[in-house]
């Protein structure tokens, strides 16, 4: 046996090359990962980045693939998706 024989074969990402279809603010969108984060989802319901330091943003999540599928999705956190996970995200300006 050659040396390339014996080679364990490197582990198969099954996710990798699959796009994941999601809701934000009951619009459809298709992400490339499975793991989104909130800035990403900010830019996805509201088309800019979420670091106004005027405006909060809050974010619910359901049908995830976390091992809690619901939940809040906190500034810098992130989230498995699956397709069908939907996101709800509201913005509050400072007055």
């Amino acid at each position: 046996m050659t040396t390339e024989q014996l080679a364990v074969p490197a582990p198969r990402d099954k996710d990798k090359g699959k796009d994941y279809a999601i809701v934000v603010n009951a619009q459809p969108f298709t992400v490339p990962t499975r793991e989104v984060t909130f800035a990403q989802i900010v830019k996805l319901a509201f088309g800019v980045e979420g670091n106004d330091p005027d405006k909060t943003f809050t974010i619910t999540y359901r049908k995830s693939d976390n091992a809690r599928h619901d939940g809040t999705l906190v500034e810098g956190g992130t989230v498995k998706v699956k397709n069908g996970t939907v996101f709800n995200v509201t913005s509050t300006t400072r007055s």
